[in-house]
């Protein structure tokens, strides 16, 4: 799932908050570059999905006659693609 730059911004700002607003956490200063991690964390995680998304699409283009040919569900099959290749590179969904 793709998210724009305003909508990885406002989730980002949404963290800080929730952190802000826990009893145990503490934050003095440099509330910036809390809210800069979240940011770069969430668009990490959106690019290497993406990349996963990239090589799913590449292999069932690949194999797109004998998919055909079995009469597979493309979708069931993309999504199970998509488990294993997160599974295969330590990444959660």
């Amino acid at each position: 799932m793709r998210l724009s730059k305003h909508k990885i911004e406002y989730l980002s700002g949404k963290l800080l908050k929730m952190i802000q607003e826990h009893p145990e956490i503490h934050i003095i200063s440099n509330t910036d570059l809390v809210e800069r991690a979240a940011y770069d964390a969430i668009w990490e995680n959106l690019e290497i999905e993406q990349e996963i998304d990239d090589e799913v699409e590449e292999l069932l283009k690949q194999n797109y006659n004998e998919i055909r040919a079995m009469e597979m569900d493309v979708g069931a099959l993309r999504n199970k693609m998509k488990r294993e290749l997160a599974r295969k590179r330590n990444f959660v969904l």
